[in-house]
């Protein structure tokens, strides 16, 4: 298997629901030399440098900026699809507990 394979699959083993991709890619990005900043900060001071935010724990955005830098924007989300656990996960069925999930979202199958 390729480097790149492996680090795709070794990413996605890391990255099991919504908030574990924003974690890995928060590291991901630390070990780049990115610094990360609350939404509160300044980002004004920080116009040329590598800096990313965090909200909620599943939204990650970052910039990596400099005098000559061109202007990109790259986007992708990652809640869909998935299982989700339900509000009332509970049940006993035949002596064994169950938690309940349900699909969250769908593939768009006519968008291929």
């Amino acid at each position: 298997m390729t480097a790149t394979a492996e680090g795709l699959c070794a990413f996605i083993d890391a990255s099991p629901s919504p908030f574990h991709v924003c974690a890995t890619v928060g590291q991901r990005l630390i070990a780049a030399g990115f610094t990360e900043l609350a939404e509160t900060d300044r980002w004004d001071e920080a116009a040329a440098g590598r800096f990313f935010t965090v909200r909620a724990g599943s939204l990650i955005a970052w910039v990596s900026a400099g005098p000559l830098a061109p202007y990109r924007i790259v986007g992708a989300h990652t809640d869909s699809p998935n299982l989700r656990v339900k509000q009332q996960p509970d049940r006993v069925d035949a002596m064994w507990r169950l938690v309940r999930l349900q699909p969250y979202g769908g593939a768009w199958l006519n968008s291929w």
